[in-house]
């Protein structure tokens, strides 16, 4: 089970620390992190871009905090669906060549600020 971030959040709409930036110095910078109760996965892509989406993929549910990060961003671990760093699906690799059904799914994003080795989360 993964060491799981909680958020701070005092109002509504608000920013809220939820992880250190030298928390991803890791082989693998992910975190699992809840904010108003909703579970999320925070990463760092290839280019140093964050990402915080809903932590289980729309197919089956699979946790993608197990998934792997590969081109700019999470493959789920259970069929392969790959996410970008804002939650769209970019890839579905089981579907017919020319299909575009990956446009259509999305996982939830939430927007991410950097203020010297803090992150913070727009809690809403």
């Amino acid at each position: 089970m993964p060491n799981t971030k909680s958020d701070k959040s005092v109002g509504p709409a608000d920013w809220t620390l939820i992880a250190k930036l030298s928390e991803l110095n890791a082989q693998r910078p992910l975190l699992a992190v809840t904010l108003n109760e909703r579970k999320y996965v925070l990463f760092q892509n290839e280019n140093g871009e964050l990402g915080l989406i809903g932590r289980h993929c729309p197919h089956r549910g699979a946790d993608l905090f197990y998934g792997r990060l590969e081109d700019n961003g999470i493959r789920c671990p259970f069929h392969g669906w790959h996410f970008d760093r804002s939650g769209q699906c970019v890839e579905q690799p089981a579907e017919p060549e020319g299909s575009e059904m990956f446009k259509a799914i999305k996982v939830p994003m939430v927007e991410l600020k950097v203020e010297g080795d803090n992150i913070f989360a727009l809690a809403q």
